[in-house]
C-alpha cells in the first residue's frame, strides 16, 4: 500500500463510530479488508453488538508464531463542542490526523493490519505464523472488562504465541511491562431517617468515611517500587450517598482504582482491605461490603528476550533514534492474555502518544508510517 492507502485505510477505521458496545462495526470493516486480499480471517462474537476478529498469515514453514494484538473500542467522545477538530472526522493537519481512537488504539491497530497487508503480498511468503487478534471491551465495559481478551484466551489463541506486540500507544517506547489493577466498590447501608431526628437512623456515609481514612493509611504504607512499573497507585473513582438533603442517608458507596505492581500483590490488598471492613463493622455496628468488579494481573516481561532485542534493535534503526525500554502505568490486553500462555514474549510497541482519551486527540503520521515498517522487519527478522 502506498502512503495515501495507509492513511485512507486508517482515516475509515476512525470514522467508524465503536465507542464500547458497538465494536461489531470494525469487526466487519476489517473483514471486509482481509477478506479482499484472501487472507483468512474470522469474526467471532462475544456479546451482542460485539465481536472479536482474527486473522492469520504465512506457511507456518518455521516454528514460531508472532501475534499482533489490538482492540477496537474507544472511549467516549466527551463534549464534541471542546473539539478543534471533528472528534470522528480523522482531519489531517500538519501531519497529524484527528480523532478518537487515532491514538488508543485505532492507529495502532491500522498499523498491523497494514503490516500484515504488505507482509501477504511480498513474493517470498512468510515462513512462520502472524496472528492478528483484535478484541473488544477493552475500554468501554465498566466493570470485569476485556472480555475479547478473555474469549481469545479461553478459547486457546495464545497457546502456541512465541511472541505478542500489542499496538497500545507507547509514546515512543518500548514497553515490556504494563500495571495490573484492582476495581473494587465499598458499599454502605444504614437506615433512612429525617435529618431532624437522626438517632432514630444510621447514617451509611459516616462509616465509608472512616474506610476511606484507613484504606488510604494503609496504601501510604506500601512502599514496593517495580523496576520498570514504579510504584502500587490508588485512585478514588467515585462517590456516591444519600437520596436527598433532609434525610439521613441509608446507602452509599465508595469506588476505587488500584494500579498494582508484582510486588503487592492484588490478593494481599484485598485481603488487607477486608480486615479493614471487617474491624470497622465490628467497631462502628457498620454494614460495610466489599464488592469487586475486576481486577487484573500485572504483566513484567524480559526485555533482553529473543524477539522484544530484535523488535528494539529494528525500531532504533527505523526511527533513527534512541528508543527507551521500559512499563506502563496503564493496563493492556496482556492481563489475560498471559493466563493463556505464560511463556510468550509481549512487547507494547504502538504509534499513539499521550492525547489518548483527550479531546483532540491525534496521531502523528510519521510514527504510524514507521511503526508499520518496524513490525514488518521485526516479523521477518525473527522468522529469518
Amino acid at each position: 500500500m502506498d502512503k495515501q492507502e495507509r492513511e485512507q485505510y486508517v482515516a475509515d477505521l476512525i470514522r467508524l463510530n465503536t465507542v464500547g458496545g458497538h465494536e461489531d462495526r470494525v469487526a466487519h470493516f476489517l473483514k471486509a479488508a482481509f477478506d479482499a486480499r484472501g487472507i483468512y480471517n474470522q469474526v467471532l462474537p462475544v456479546e451482542n453488538g460485539r465481536s472479536n476478529f482474527y486473522a492469520e498469515i504465512g506457511t507456518g514453514e518455521i516454528d514460531k508464531v508472532v501475534a499482533l494484538e489490538g482492540h477496537e473500542d474507544v472511549v467516549a467522545l466527551g463534549n464534541p463542542a471542546a473539539w478543534d477538530h471533528e472528534p470522528l472526522g480523522a482531519e489531517i493537519k500538519d501531519g497529524k490526523m484527528y480523532g478518537r481512537g487515532t491514538t488508543d488504539m485505532k492507529g495502532g491497530l491500522a498499523a498491523e493490519c497494514i503490516a500484515m497487508f504488505e507482509l501477504a503480498d511480498r513474493a517470498e511468503p512468510v515462513r512462520g505464523k502472524v496472528k492478528l487478534l483484535v478484541t473488544v471491551a477493552e475500554e468501554s465495559s465498566p466493570q470485569n472488562h476485556m472480555q475479547g481478551a478473555q474469549a481469545f484466551t479461553k478459547a486457546g489463541y495464545l497457546a502456541d504465541v512465541d511472541a505478542m506486540i500489542l499496538a497500545e500507544p507507547s509514546f515512543g517506547q518500548l514497553n515490556c511491562a504494563n500495571k495490573g489493577s484492582l476495581t473494587y466498590a465499598v458499599t454502605s447501608k444504614g437506615k433512612a431517617a429525617h435529618s431532624s431526628m437522626p438517632q432514630l437512623g444510621f447514617n451509611a456515609i459516616e462509616p465509608l468515611m472512616t474506610f476511606y481514612q484507613a484504606q488510604q493509611a494503609f496504601f501510604a504504607t506500601l512502599g514496593a517500587e517495580n523496576p520498570h512499573l514504579g510504584k502500587t497507585v490508588p485512585v478514588v473513582t467515585k462517590i456516591e450517598g444519600g437520596q436527598q438533603l433532609n434525610s439521613v442517608p441509608s446507602t452509599a458507596a465508595l469506588y476505587m482504582k488500584v494500579r498494582t505492581i508484582p510486588e503487592e500483590p492484588n490478593l494481599m490488598i484485598l485481603d488487607h482491605l477486608q480486615e479493614l471492613i471487617d474491624r470497622i463493622n465490628r467497631q462502628e455496628g457498620a454494614q460495610l461490603a466489599l464488592e469487586l468488579l475486576g481486577q487484573k494481573v500485572p504483566v513484567v516481561i524480559d526485555p533482553h528476550g529473543e524477539f522484544n532485542q530484535i523488535l528494539h534493535q529494528v525500531a532504533e534503526e527505523v526511527f533513527d533514534q534512541s528508543i527507551k525500554i521500559c512499563g506502563s502505568a496503564a493496563g493492556t490486553d496482556a492481563s489475560e492474555m498471559i493466563k493463556g500462555n505464560p511463556d510468550m514474549t509481549i512487547a507494547v510497541f504502538g504509534p499513539g502518544n499521550r492525547t489518548a482519551h483527550q479531546v483532540d486527540e491525534y496521531m502523528l503520521l510519521s510514527t504510524f508510517h514507521k511503526d508499520i515498517e518496524v513490525y514488518k522487519q521485526a516479523i521477518l527478522t525473527y522468522f529469518g
